[in-house]
């Protein structure tokens, strides 16, 4: 019993490290934000966009599955006036590798339900403007 108080314990101070982390890095909350922002682009939430997205938090940002939804409340909460351009313009200065990295999620986030709506089309084409990045660029990233 006195155990699973403890690992009770433990994981809701490791899910506030998580939040913590992600708080402390101004580009990882941004390009979170665009990431969130593509789930529901076209004006739902497909289940395997979700699973994409915990894949990408958990395999390209090391953020466990389980912290995700913190994760999520937290960006909702302290992102509310952050607009999608904005959280780009952050990346315009960032190495070409993390500037097609975002890109990438984006695509891969929108390509998960099969249906690329012109919504979510026209945000990941917004995001490579903002990121400096052309169709040419894009093209090559879907290739």
């Amino acid at each position: 019993m006195a155990n699973k108080l403890l690992d009770r314990v433990r994981e809701y101070f490791d899910q506030d490290k998580t939040v913590r982390m992600v708080a402390d890095d101004v580009e990882l909350t941004a390009e979170l934000m665009l990431l969130i922002r593509m789930m529901f682009a076209d004006g739902r939430l497909a289940k395997r966009e979700l699973a994409n997205f915990k894949r990408i938090c958990n395999t390209a940002f090391g953020i466990p599955e389980e912290d995700v939804v913190d994760v999520i409340t937290y960006i909702k909460e302290t992102g509310y006036e952050t607009t999608a351009d904005e959280a780009a313009a952050m990346f315009k200065g960032l190495e070409l590798e993390r500037r097609r990295a975002l890109l990438l999620h984006m695509l891969s986030i929108a390509k998960s339900d099969d249906d690329l709506s012109t919504d979510e089309i026209e945000l990941i084409r917004r995001t490579a403007d903002a990121v400096g990045m052309s169709a040419e660029d894009l093209a090559k990233l879907q290739g």
